[in-house]
């Protein structure tokens, strides 16, 4: 079984047992920490620049 087929036998699972709004709800929050982590690098960066700068 490759990583895609697993991948969408899971979701399938999760939405079964949990409910698809569940399953959003998830998704979404796993999405949003992914992109919180590229926030807080851009600001610790700019922190190091700002720090350089002085």
């Amino acid at each position: 079984m490759d990583a895609s087929t697993q991948w969408f036998s899971t979701v399938i699972e999760m939405v079964g047992n949990v409910g698809f709004p569940i399953f959003i709800a998830f998704f979404l929050l796993q999405r949003m920490e992914t992109k919180l982590d590229d926030v807080v690098k851009a600001l610790h960066e700019l922190s190091q620049v700002i720090k350089s700068a002085e």
